[in-house]
């Protein structure tokens, strides 16, 4: 089976911040979104996945058995995107607590040190290794 294109992760956080709060309104106040906006995800998700969610009684939607599978599943799925995001960025050398800069010698009169100022203001929990040497040494 394919995936449909309708189905993103931004449908779902937006279903499972409705599953979380119980209605509309309160999802798109946490989203910081409008109650439409809330209720065309929900509606393009029941479309994309080719099933009711939830039974409609007037304006309240009650979720069905379906809902409640789906809202276990997408939170797993949704906190394996975010960790497998972190990794990718750790292993990127981005968002680690570590940063490793590698400087010639040239550049350690005035660059470098303005340069580790620079970040140490914006993150200051950065802890920095500061490698200096030839440009052969650094490539290696």
């Amino acid at each position: 089976m394919l995936i449909d294109e309708e189905l993103t992760l931004k449908k779902l956080e937006i279903f499972l911040a409705f599953m979380r709060t119980g209605n509309l309104a309160r999802a798109a106040v946490e989203l910081q979104t409008s109650n439409v906006s809330v209720h065309r995800a929900i509606h393009s998700l029941e479309s994309a996945l080719r099933c009711p969610l939830f039974k409609h009684e007037g304006r309240n939607l009650t979720p069905l058995e379906s809902a409640y599978v789906l809202e276990e599943r997408a939170q797993k799925l949704i906190q394996d995107v975010v960790a497998t995001v972190e990794l990718t960025r750790q292993a990127a050398g981005f968002s680690a607590a570590r940063f490793k800069l590698g400087s010639l010698y040239s550049l350690t009169i005035k660059t470098v040190p303005q340069l580790i100022m620079g970040l140490k203001l914006r993150r200051s929990e950065l802890n920095i290794d500061l490698i200096m040497g030839s440009n052969i040494d650094l490539f290696y």
